[in-house]
């Protein structure tokens, strides 16, 4: 086994969810190697924000309308089958440092608070489709880009 614990970017459950996507099969390949391949698979409650903005908005596009009963199914289950590393006072202490030590302002700061919980949880593994939004914190985690 290569590392204990694995971080899941948001991207790639977007991704696994949408049969349209033409990342679809490679998120879902991925996700399953993660869940074989590591001890604990991990996302944060703001990888559920950031899913339900982006389907929602989906969602929106293609019908018109919210399936809100679909959405909370989701990530309910997301909740049941992934660690949840929650955000708490150290997160919010260790990002604050992070953003001075990596120069990193604006909306890259979603990014700094994903690694801030990454380190605060002792994962040190990221699955992304935006492998480069990581490249500054390459020095505290290892970044897995999904293709």
């Amino acid at each position: 086994m290569d590392a204990k614990k694995i971080f899941i970017d948001s991207n790639v459950l977007v991704y696994a969810s949408n049969t349209m996507s033409p990342f679809c099969q490679a998120a879902r390949t991925q996700l399953q190697a993660a869940f074989s391949k590591y001890e604990s698979v991990w996302v944060s409650r703001q990888v559920f924000r950031e899913f339900a903005v982006v389907v929602s908005r989906e969602m929106l596009a293609a019908t018109g309308k919210v399936d809100f009963q679909l959405l909370e199914s989701t990530i309910l289950r997301f909740q049941q089958d992934f660690m949840v590393a929650e955000d708490s006072q150290l997160v919010t202490h260790r990002l604050l440092r992070l953003l001075e030590e990596t120069n990193t302002a604006g909306k890259q700061v979603h990014d700094a608070n994903i690694v801030a919980s990454m380190l605060i949880h002792d994962v040190d593994t990221i699955l992304t489709n935006n492998a480069a939004d990581f490249h500054r914190f390459s020095h505290l985690i290892t970044v897995l880009p999904l293709v």
